[in-house]
């Protein structure tokens, strides 16, 4: 607790501290000067102040409200967890495709390879001294 105290000793001597905090004094109090941005602030502030309120009156109403939320956000996280290991497993199925695909091509070839020398042996012999 004593190495908080001097902490806080040290950050409100150094005039660093002090100019950080004038000067965001300093900023809200000019960009006040527009209308819009002073409506807005009013507008959140009292947004905030509501929920506040609710918050301290209805404190169960707000923790029920964060559980609903977070059930959502673990289901959707779920959803999408298997939605990428789907995804992943169609992609290594389809890393299988071109091998696949060379094996029937490669056997394609074979057979039609076995076809063409068994039309060329039953050909007739004249026609053989023919080609030759």
């Amino acid at each position: 607790m004593s190495n908080i105290r001097e902490e806080y000793k040290c950050a409100k001597k150094s005039k660093f501290m002090q100019a950080v905090f004038i000067g965001a004094l300093a900023g809200a109090a000019v960009s006040l000067f527009d209308k819009n941005t002073r409506y807005s602030v009013l507008e959140n502030s009292k947004s905030c102040m509501s929920n506040i309120k609710e918050f301290v009156k209805n404190p169960n109403g707000v923790l029920t409200q964060v559980r609903e939320t977070s059930s959502k956000v673990r289901s959707t996280v779920e959803k999408i967890s298997d939605d990428v290991s789907f995804i992943s497993q169609k992609v290594e199925e389809m890393k299988d495709i071109p091998s696949q695909v060379a094996q029937v091509v490669m056997e394609t070839k074979e057979v039609f390879a076995a076809e063409q020398e068994e039309s060329s042996s039953i050909q007739d012999p004249q026609e053989r001294v023919s080609l030759n």
